[in-house]
């Protein structure tokens, strides 16, 4: 079965370079949690490394809601409709038997 070009695939892609910002999460979480493990503050009355973990899921969701809204802005929910659709289609046409 050949692709069949869209408007889509013709025109110039989206810019995605935003989605590196979903490294940040992950150098904070896994890479610089054993510099913080022997830091004897207390923040709120919790151990440090507590505290980096919770202040790590509150960065965590603040990055993917910004890649997000830059998703957006860059025309993702658009290409992800048209996806969706077709394979709504495909779906479609095998549950009635025809290929």
């Amino acid at each position: 079965m050949a692709d069949v070009p869209t408007a889509r695939s013709r025109s110039k892609p989206p810019r995605l370079g935003h989605r590196w910002l979903l490294v940040f999460p992950f150098v904070w979480q896994a890479c610089l949690a054993p510099a913080v493990n022997d830091i004897a503050a207390t923040p709120f009355g919790l151990p440090f490394p507590m505290f980096w973990q919770m202040a790590g899921i509150v960065l965590t969701s603040v990055v993917i809601a910004l890649v997000f809204r830059l998703d957006a802005r860059a025309g993702v929910d658009a290409e992800e409709a048209e996806f969706l659709a077709k394979s709504q289609q495909a779906d479609d046409a095998g549950k009635d038997g025809t290929p």
